[in-house]
């Protein structure tokens, strides 16, 4: 056998290898408040890009077909609307969707085996309950899907988007979960390497030192706020940033609100140039004190803002799980109760 044909035998053998572990995937369903003109995307939920148009007539979706070498985690946007509708998995067989253009998510998702335990997960989401519960029996679906795939795209990716709403050691007990494979990816690596650090800074835990600059240049520590007395509100935020930008306005109503019956707030910066934060400082008009060119990545395992840290008066850690403004003010209401 001479080379050129070995190669082309070898080439041969890679390519029914790869044909052999791709898959033909379908996507239907109905959308409502769709306008006739409504075209949705189907976005790589991990790689931004897209994979396929779909075409809404009478509100159904025109069936649509494609292939993939592997699973994907999937998202709807509407084009010319910001955000995406959460979330779906293509893999082999027929996704049948139920979409509603008003909402943040899918309303109903089934038709393959993953799709189908992803939507006990989705049921969690369309229930009227307190928060307690629900990020109490959202933890339980993502812990049963992860148990179920660990080696699936989904389970990492689920663990990703939950690492900001639970403890350090409970999403640090779902990578544990997860196949060797996907437990030892870059990317869970590093979730765990920042999720160790935050360990030491969890709920009940004493507060950390933090170093940074003042707008004006001189040197400042979490310390001169934290433990000294006072409940203090720590705010992580960036110019960059625009959930932090959107945020500011709530935090400084936060602010005033609650600054005369003795709440402190302070904003952290995260990876930022000073002059773009103090330009955002003097825009929205900040009124609380600010720690600029700190650490808190290193030192709290803030790997996501904006992020909200609320300290005790002897510099306790009461909630770094704090999910909205809404929710804080909930929590501050009982620390500061309206007594007029």
């Amino acid at each position: 056998m001479n080379r050129k044909t070995l190669i082309a035998i070898l080439l041969a053998i890679v390519a029914i290898t790869v044909q052999g572990q791709s898959f033909t995937w379908r996507i239907e369903g109905t959308v409502a408040n769709a306008a006739t003109t409504d075209t949705l995307m189907v976005v790589n939920a991990e790689t931004r890009g897209m994979i396929t148009q779909l075409l809404v007539k009478d509100g159904n979706i025109l069936p649509a077909s494609g292939t993939l070498d592997k699973p994907a985690v999937c998202c709807i946007a509407k084009q010319g609307k910001p955000g995406w509708i959460r979330m779906f998995v293509l893999e082999s067989g027929t996704v049948n969707l139920k979409i509603d253009l008003d909402l943040v998510y899918l309303i109903r998702i089934g038709g393959t085996p993953v799709n189908n335990v992803l939507m006990t997960m989705l049921a969690v989401q369309n229930m009227s309950l307190d928060t307690d519960t629900y990020f109490k029996k959202m933890y339980e679906a993502v812990s049963h899907i992860v148990s179920s795939y660990p080696d699936h795209p989904l389970s990492s990716y689920l663990i990703e988007q939950c690492q900001m709403t639970y403890k350090p050691s409970e999403v640090i007990g779902l990578i544990e979960k997860l196949s060797p494979k996907l437990q030892t990816s870059l990317k869970m690596e590093r979730l765990k390497e920042n999720l160790t650090l935050a360990l030491a800074t969890e709920e009940g835990k004493i507060f950390r030192e933090l170093m940074g600059k003042t707008p004006d240049g001189k040197d400042t520590a979490l310390s001169g706020f934290v433990g000294k007395g006072s409940y203090v509100l720590a705010d992580f935020w960036a110019s960059w940033c625009g959930p932090c930008l959107e945020e500011i306005p709530q935090i400084i109503a936060i602010y005033d609100k609650y600054k005369d019956r003795g709440l402190k707030v302070i904003g952290i910066t995260v990876r930022d140039a000073p002059e773009k934060s103090d330009s955002i400082v003097q825009k929205l008009g900040i009124p609380y004190p600010q720690i600029y060119e700190s650490k808190p990545m290193s030192i709290y395992g803030v790997i996501a803002i904006p992020q909200i840290i609320l300290f005790a008066p002897d510099g306790t850690i009461l909630s770094r799980r704090i999910v909205s403004c809404k929710e804080l003010d909930k929590k501050l209401e009982v620390f500061f109760p309206d007594n007029k």
